[in-house]
């Protein structure tokens, strides 16, 4: 049994897959989201496979912007190489290595994405939200000039930082349950 599998989508685009992490993010490309009824869906994609190649080109190394750089260039069918997190490797036998996704573990993961929308203008991500709040700049105002004034003592942002980066780096461990 082999823990990767192809898929080749017929062109044009759009592919109904997204696709997160990279190197610039120290994690895996992964699928983030699917289209229901996308392409990405009737080739039986699913979010949390890992890519490894796109068009044959090995994604290991691969920054998330050219990952989708590579996938925008694509004007004939697209192939991936993917593998799925919940296949064991070559060799090893299904019963022993899978543990599913337990209610709790589902339930996380929706909550932890479930706030995900399309942004528009100026609007923050949760994550800044959450670290404004962190900072205390929340209602901070740029002044008429548009140059931010910072009147914040590096100390406390610098623990406040560490706080947001442990908070991050523990809700990713959890998504990707590697925890």
């Amino acid at each position: 049994m082999s823990s990767s599998y192809s898929v080749s989508l017929a062109s044009p685009a759009p592919w109904g897959f997204r696709l997160q992490g990279g190197k610039d993010f120290c994690l895996p490309l992964t699928i983030s989201r699917l289209t229901d009824g996308g392409k990405a869906v009737k080739a039986g994609m699913n979010i949390g496979d890992i890519i490894l190649s796109i068009n044959g080109i090995s994604s290991e190394g691969m920054n998330h912007l050219e990952a989708q750089n590579k996938i925008k260039a694509c004007t004939g069918n697209l192939s991936l190489t993917l593998q799925s997190p919940l296949l064991p490797p070559a060799g090893v036998e299904l019963e022993k290595s899978v543990s599913p996704l337990s209610d709790a573990s589902k339930k996380r993961l929706i909550e932890d994405t479930e706030d995900w929308h399309p942004r528009t203008g100026t609007s923050q991500s949760r994550s800044f939200r959450i670290l404004a709040q962190m900072t205390g700049t929340e209602n901070e105002q740029l002044p008429e000039n548009g140059k931010k004034v910072s009147k914040v003592d590096p100390e406390v942002v610098g623990h406040k930082y560490n706080k947001l980066r442990d908070w991050h780096h523990g809700v990713s461990a959890r998504v990707l349950n590697v925890q």
